[in-house]
């Protein structure tokens, strides 16, 4: 079976779908694909300085069996329409070029967002007569809407039309929870169409390690209390809301409170939290995905937040990480979304509404003082996992998937 995979971000990207993305094709090679992934130079989070335009218009590599072509891209250097816009479709461009000009596929894989990795799916489709399954990991442009990123209603409708033909021409469509499934449908997608395959989070490569390790030495974190968001800084994120209750918590030096990652929003993060004086929250780089199991044991609490308005737009794909590292959710999302069925059904952590910084720093200050809940809390989570969100159990569906369409 001959596969072709289009997603912006690939090993070594460590942001977003990322990780989950080249886990999916590495395993796939495993089980006797053969796997060809476009996405773009590594640039996420660079505002400009990163990848640019210059250099050769495609980079070819192999990553554990997978045949990577990697494009240029206009690197946005601010989070403006025009320069996101152009990054999207620098991509685009360039990702159909290397996908028609290469050789015949099976089935073409196409992860979203951004929903625009469709169009080059969709002329795949058409000028190679091949299968397309169109994974829905972010609900465009419902999302985008919902946290204020798109205004102009000229630009909503393109995109409006832009899904529905992509959902239209996919042979099937992939959702990762029930809750997407029924907008999904709600949309007029057909049943027969969708397929519910839940993210992941790997279970053999993160352990419930000590919270004692080289990840706390290196930075410091004696015998704090430590809050832990990772992942991608962006506008869905709602971190104003944390810098907001480290403020509220500066007075008790025992609490630690770490958001690790790149994104869009992280600058004018930093210079508020620097406005505010907040000094118990500090900012990390991304780690290395080789670091990423230390840094999650180091944490007391893993922090999930999300704009309340997402619902069930969105999961956030941090949660089963944090919950396969034996460590509580502090899920701070809507009463409707995903993640708070999923703390609720697995135990495994605690909720507080969106958007309320007082509310948040209570949760945070109170759970401190309960060890023992946390603890059972983090157990509960990291056996939910293991029976319900494994990386094999995942990438099973997926082949199964991608065999049944592209008839093989």
């Amino acid at each position: 079976m001959k596969v072709l995979l289009l997603h912006m971000r690939f090993h070594p990207d460590v942001t977003g779908t990322a990780p989950l993305v080249t886990a999916l094709a590495t395993d796939l090679v495993k089980k006797g694909a053969d796997v060809t992934v476009i996405a773009s130079r590594p640039h996420y989070g660079t505002n400009g300085t990163g990848a640019s335009l210059g250099g050769m218009w495609f980079e070819r590599s192999v990553h554990e069996g997978v045949r990577v072509y990697r494009t240029r891209v206009h690197v946005p250097r601010n989070t403006g329409a025009v320069h996101r816009s152009l990054n999207y479709l620098s991509y685009n461009l360039l990702s159909t070029i290397g996908a028609i000009a290469g050789s015949g596929y099976d089935v073409c894989l196409c992860v979203n967002p951004p929903i625009t990795v469709g169009m080059t799916g969709m002329l795949v489709q058409l000028l190679r007569g091949t299968p397309l399954v169109f994974v829905v990991q972010d609900v465009w442009p419902d999302c985008l809407r919902a946290i204020g990123q798109l205004r102009s209603r000229a630009l909503f409708r393109v995109f409006q039309l832009l899904e529905k033909m992509i959902y239209e021409r996919a042979t099937r469509v992939v959702v990762v929870s029930e809750g997407m499934k029924e907008h999904l449908l709600d949309k007029g997608v057909p049943a027969a169409k969708l397929a519910v395959i839940p993210n992941w989070a790997d279970v053999e490569e993160i352990q419930p390690l000590p919270k004692k390790n080289p990840f706390r030495e290196r930075y410091e974190l004696n015998g704090e209390f430590v809050v832990l968001f990772a992942g991608n800084i962006g506008f869905n994120s709602q971190l104003d809301m944390v810098v907001d209750a480290a403020r509220l918590l500066r007075d008790h030096r025992s609490i630690r409170i770490l958001i690790v990652g790149e994104g869009n929003v992280k600058p004018a993060l930093v210079r508020r939290a620097a406005e505010l004086g907040v000094d118990n929250l500090q900012f990390l780089p991304r780690q290395r995905q080789e670091q990423v199991p230390e840094m999650l044991a180091a944490c007391d609490l893993g922090l999930v937040t999300l704009n309340g308005k997402l619902g069930k737009l969105n999961v956030p794909s941090k949660t089963y990480p944090i919950m396969a590292s034996a460590r509580p959710v502090l899920a701070s999302v809507g009463r409707d979304s995903e993640v708070c069925r999923l703390i609720q059904e697995a135990d495994c952590g605690f909720w507080v509404p969106p958007d309320d910084s007082r509310k948040l720093a209570d949760a945070i200050l109170s759970l401190a003082g309960q060890p023992e809940r946390l603890k059972s809390a983090g157990w509960n989570g990291r056996k939910y996992v293991e029976v319900n969100f494994t990386r094999a159990r995942g990438v099973e569906q997926y082949f199964d998937l991608l065999r049944e369409v592209g008839g093989c």
